[in-house]
């Protein structure tokens, strides 16, 4: 008695290719299908806001502004005491912008409240890479940095 088809070698030698195909197509009409995030549609605003940006740093370096910023324990809920020490400024304000450098539903952005000579304020936040950009209420000047996975500690310097 002969073997049924689906037990013959060149039947699947042919077929694997195949199946592969289209699952392979499958898959890219799908990642074609989804929106990216990163991709900007108005390129004029985008060059002048990175402009302005840049003006921003260059304020900071004329006023000598640093910034080191603390991140305490995690907390049950997942959030984080975040302490910041700002020597060079003495703004109304300061806005603290946790950046993920490619996925947009993991920034965050937090208002830090002034508690004596440092601001604190409390963000939940991912573990990972962040970028993190220091603004005063104004908008007139940045401090920048990168936090890696890990570290609780970070210096803050325009232009970063």
């Amino acid at each position: 008695m002969d073997k049924p088809w689906y037990r013959h070698f060149w039947v699947w030698f042919v077929l694997a290719p195949l199946i592969g195909t289209l699952l392979a197509s499958a898959l890219t009409v799908y990642v074609a299908g989804s929106e990216p995030a990163l991709v900007v549609d108005e390129f004029g605003p985008l060059a002048m806001a990175i402009e302005r940006d840049e003006r921003r740093d260059r304020r900071a370096t004329e006023l000598g502004i640093h910034a080191q910023l603390s991140l305490g324990a995690r907390r049950a809920d997942g959030s984080q005491r975040i302490g910041v020490h700002l020597d060079g400024a003495d703004p109304a304000r300061l806005d603290l912008a946790l950046i993920h450098p490619t996925l947009q539903n993991l920034d965050r952005t937090v208002t830090l409240e002034r508690d004596g000579s440092d601001w604190t304020g409390s963000v939940v936040r991912a573990d990972t890479r962040l970028y993190v950009q220091l603004t005063d209420g104004a908008g007139e000047w940045r401090l920048t940095g990168t936090l890696d996975t890990g570290r609780d500690r970070l210096d803050l310097a325009p232009g970063r």
